[in-house]
């Protein structure tokens, strides 16, 4: 099972915004993960809150750095302005020492907006850097 908290900024084309968050994951076969996820994205306008359900799969077999692929759908709730959808992909890997709980993992994220024309408040096409830390129970 995963259990996610997040914290961290993100950005539009006109605004910064402090990113609050979790999410839930549970793998059903080794390394095969699905799970949904929740962001608050706050102290801008519009306040933006976005769903997540999405699939990964991580390459368990490998020993220490776990590769990993994965595939999300995304609803985006937007404050006094139309809601917009969202599908994208992850590449990635997570250091997972044999003799330790604490893990760390880093990767690249790409999202394609559906239906994004020039004037939307974000972009139709975006890549971003992910980083995870996490406690092995």
């Amino acid at each position: 099972m995963r259990l996610t908290l997040l914290v961290g900024t993100g950005s539009t084309r006109t605004d910064n915004y402090f990113i609050i968050g979790g999410g839930l994951g549970y793998y059903l076969v080794n390394g095969l993960e699905v799970g949904f996820d929740y962001e608050a994205w706050l102290f801008a306008k519009p306040v933006l809150q976005r769903l997540s359900p999405e699939a990964r799969y991580v390459f368990h077999m490998v020993p220490v750095i776990k590769p990993y692929v994965g595939t999300f759908y995304r609803h985006t709730f937007v404050s006094d302005y139309d809601d917009y959808d969202s599908v994208g992909g992850r590449v990635g890997a997570y250091y997972i020492p044999k003799s330790g709980r604490v893990y760390i993992g880093g990767g690249a994220v790409y999202e394609r907006t559906l239906d994004c024309t020039s004037s939307s408040f974000v972009d139709c096409d975006a890549w971003y850097p992910e980083i995870s830390i996490g406690v092995s129970l």
